[in-house]
């Protein structure tokens, strides 16, 4: 491929004089972090994820086809990573950890390579160590969502790369990064916006740059970006469309207006050249990056084309998520006036740390010893500890519209103002992950990138106020150790509470994760009484949404579903008890407490109580059997 003129002269290197000592440093913080991520690796579950992750691996080892003989949650490649965790770890709870941990070691230098690029080493080194203790500690289960994460970050060094070398051969390297990223998970399509986005801001730049002299306006193409802008912010509309509510829109609204704006300001304020150079230019950009893209998820369709499936997948991937989206969503939590206060005070250090305004050392103290008043009190006080919440929920819209002002209205040179473009973009659409559940632990997915885009933000003045952002740094690493991680998943959002996963869950298959103790006694009655009553056959029937009973129990499922809602309720009765009959189950169990789909129909419970009359209730499972 031929190169483009974008690659920065300018651009220096650290002296090699100083590549050992950055070696070293970036090997401490890579195994500090590897070494705190391994030891929460077994910590926690959320029963139904670890279930559905766990039998959608285990029927794709089997042979069977995720969309086509069974529903997939997702778009398909885990389930085969999964798989593959299985042959390598065995059949347990643990493997699929295993493998994300191993993506996590890889990930941990490339999120410091980006990161070093706007700061020193030593900041490099703690803004990865930020970016580690806010991912995979909080929730170590491998969904898709985390490696969504680390393919955004790949893509991000890809791209980068490319505006070092003008090697467009680095754009389908991202590319591949984002293909990748669809394949684990819907979510992946943001990356490839976000990196769309800041080739349109690109091709502005090399206009500008262009030394052939100032050419009329092209109309033409201005119309295109006008017409790219508009429909970017009507798609993501259209997402947002059944959550109006303020939160939700400043959120993930406001990214996204405002660097269409700037892309839109930018285009009116005049990029010269003729329409044709222009259209040559973006396209010789895009062309690489989307067939980057497209050449993993081709390859991955090829067994769906041979075995006639390809409907299924498209049915799975892009029909189906729209019953997930209305069933599984979580609105935003609102913000009360202490959380809009400690957002404020936050910001405002943060704006003033970037205009180097608090140089005096009374002004440092005072802040010091603010920040750990707060984090002493959080321990005790939930209102403060929602408060020191708030700003991070917000960070993401007030970056994007400081980094469209500085972009606007400062001069920054061009790599600086490339790289800067491209982080912003790539976390304001990736922000849209944490939409429509927006549960505490989808922040984690994007609050490294959010990290990221911070420090390059923060480089562009000659000075800043180090101290107070060290202190801020230091502050929010603390708060994720001590308070966030402990307090795991349902009440990250709300107060500390000391790690009540500690229990380790003695079954054969379940790696030992550990658990909360009262599940723990749970799952160690329940499914040795399974096993003891479903007989002969390799099949039970449990529902709804408890897919780990299968795996733990070691027994198959007779339905496509792992979650009653991704089917059609009307045939439910109908499909189960015909399931029943075709796999001979000789033992059923009923789940009170579903999160997503509701109770089971009534017909159908009357059905299953009456051919399987023996019953014992185990915690909120009902376990029945053939007499």
């Amino acid at each position: 491929m031929t190169s483009l003129a974008i690659a920065d002269p300018a651009a220096t290197h650290p002296p090699r004089s100083a590549r050992g000592r950055e070696w070293l440093l970036l090997v401490l913080v890579w195994a500090a972090s590897g070494l705190y991520a391994a030891s929460l690796l077994g910590r926690g579950w959320v029963p139904h994820d670890e279930g559905a992750i766990a039998q959608s691996a285990q029927r794709t080892l089997e042979g069977q086809m995720p969309h086509r003989d069974f529903n997939e949650l997702y778009t398909g490649g885990l389930s085969y990573l999964n798989a593959v965790s299985f042959r390598l770890f065995g059949e347990n709870l643990l493997a699929p950890r295993m493998v994300l941990y191993l993506f996590f070691l890889a990930w941990l230098p490339v999120v410091y390579q980006i990161s070093r690029r706007f700061c020193s080493a030593a900041g490099a080194a703690a803004l990865t160590l930020l970016a580690a203790v806010w991912s995979i500690p909080n929730y170590s289960a491998a969904l898709p969502s985390w490696y969504n994460l680390f393919f955004a970050t790949f893509g991000l060094a890809a791209v980068l790369r490319f505006l070092d070398t003008s090697r467009r051969r680095w754009l389908f390297v991202a590319g591949f990064c984002c293909g990748v990223s669809f394949l684990f998970k819907l979510s992946g399509i943001y990356l490839a916006a976000g990196v769309v986005l800041f080739l349109v801001f690109l091709e502005q730049d090399l206009g500008r740059d262009d030394p052939r002299g100032q050419r009329p306006q092209a109309r033409l193409y201005s119309a295109f970006v006008v017409f790219g802008m508009s429909a970017f912010v009507f798609g993501i509309m259209l997402i947002l469309r059944h959550h109006g509510r303020a939160v939700v829109l400043v959120e993930f609204m406001v990214p996204a207006l405002s660097l269409a704006g700037l892309c839109i300001l930018r285009e009116f304020a005049g990029v010269p050249g003729p329409p044709a150079r222009r259209f040559s230019t973006f396209f010789r950009l895009l062309l690489p990056f989307v067939l980057g893209a497209g050449f993993p998820i081709l390859l991955f369709l090829i067994p769906y084309v041979r075995a006639g499936a390809l409907t299924d997948f498209i049915g799975g991937v892009f029909i189906l998520p729209g019953r997930r989206l209305d069933s599984a969503s979580r609105r935003p939590v609102g913000f009360s006036l202490h959380m809009i206060l400690t957002t404020v005070v936050v910001t405002g250090l943060m704006a003033a740390a970037y205009m180097n305004r608090l140089r005096a050392r009374w002004v440092q103290v005072a802040v010091a010893v603010s920040l750990v008043t707060a984090f002493i009190l959080s321990k005790t006080y939930p209102r403060v500890f929602v408060s020191l919440w708030a700003p991070l929920l917000l960070l993401i819209p007030l970056s994007t519209l400081a980094a469209v002002w500085i972009l606007m209205n400062t001069r920054v040179p061009p790599l600086p103002r490339r790289q800067i473009m491209l982080l912003v973009s790539v976390t304001a659409t990736c922000t849209l992950i944490q939409f429509p559940f927006s549960a505490r632990i989808y922040f984690c997915y994007v609050a490294p990138l959010l990290a990221l885009s911070l420090g390059a933000l923060f480089s562009v003045p000659a000075r800043v106020s180090r101290p107070v952002l060290g202190m801020l740094l230091a502050f929010y690493l603390a708060f994720a150790v001590f308070r966030v991680t402990p307090s795991f998943l349902h009440t990250m959002a709300y107060f500390y509470q000391p790690d009540p996963e500690t229990e380790p869950l003695r079954l054969p298959r379940s790696g030992g994760l550990r658990v909360d103790r009262p599940r723990a006694i749970e799952y160690e009655r329940l499914i040795p009484e399974i096993q003891a009553h479903a007989g002969r056959s390799d099949y039970i029937y449990a529902g709804p949404d408890c897919p780990e009973v299968y795996f733990l129990a070691g027994k198959r499922n007779p339905t496509r579903a792992m979650f009653e809602f991704l089917e059609d309720p009307g045939e439910q009765t109908v499909r189960v008890l015909r399931a029943i009959d075709t796999h001979q189950v000789e033992a059923v169990v009923l789940y009170s407490s579903p999160e997503f789909s509701g109770p089971l129909p009534p017909e159908l419970l009357a059905a299953l109580r009456e051919r399987f009359p023996q019953a014992e209730m185990i915690g909120q499972f009902e376990l029945r059997w053939l007499r």
